[in-house]
């Protein structure tokens, strides 16, 4: 009887080897040979699920950001207090540091490549509109235009944080980005009275 193997879970894990080597070495690092070893594989393998290493390369992106999206969700829509919702999006974690290392490696790739700046501004769009439900959904702010300047500001204001606390981690721990963060928020959304 043959083996009943689950793709899009074999899929999703070759997806993660590369995205965990990205987040160590870099694109330039990322090698299928590598991702076919650590997968227990043969590079056929890794081709039968991806088209290349540029299909490969998105599919790791997507599924760093949609782990976010998923995390930010949730606080938002259990009730979370604004500042820890959006917090999900920062490096504060070794998880959350793997990410922003494929993001800001991806952001490089985006400025030369359209398939990858196309879907840098389709995540960039949903980021913002995953921040301004977050403000929404802690009551801080009615929806609208100005709710979405803030959360254009808020996000762009995180990215900063994280771009800031990958690099300079030391100078950037855990408590000094959410001190920031909540700085940013109270700066922005009127006290509700």
């Amino acid at each position: 009887m043959p083996k009943i193997v689950d793709h899009e879970a074999r899929r999703e894990e070759v997806a993660e080897i590369a995205a965990t080597l990205i987040a160590r070495d870099g694109l330039k690092g990322l090698k299928l040979r590598e991702v076919a070893r650590l997968a227990g594989c043969s590079t056929s393998i890794v081709s039968h699920y991806f088209e290349g290493k540029h299909d490969l390369l998105l599919a790791a992106y997507r599924m760093r950001m949609e782990g976010t999206v998923a995390r930010v969700r949730q606080f938002s829509q259990g009730g979370a207090r604004l500042v820890d919702s959006l917090a999900q999006v920062l490096p504060l974690d070794p998880d959350r540091i793997d990410s922003w290392r494929i993001w800001l490696a991806f952001w490089g790739l985006a400025s030369a490549d359209e398939p990858f700046l196309h879907e840098q501004r389709l995540r960039s769009r949903e980021a913002v509109d995953l921040f301004q439900t977050a403000i929404v959904n802690a009551g801080a702010m009615p929806d609208g235009e100005q709710t979405r300047l803030v959360a254009q500001a808020l996000l762009s204001s995180a990215a900063g944080v994280a771009t800031q606390a990958v690099y300079d981690p030391e100078n950037w721990p855990p408590e000094r980005q959410i001190a920031i963060l909540t700085l940013m928020v109270e700066s922005l959304i009127p006290a509700r009275k």
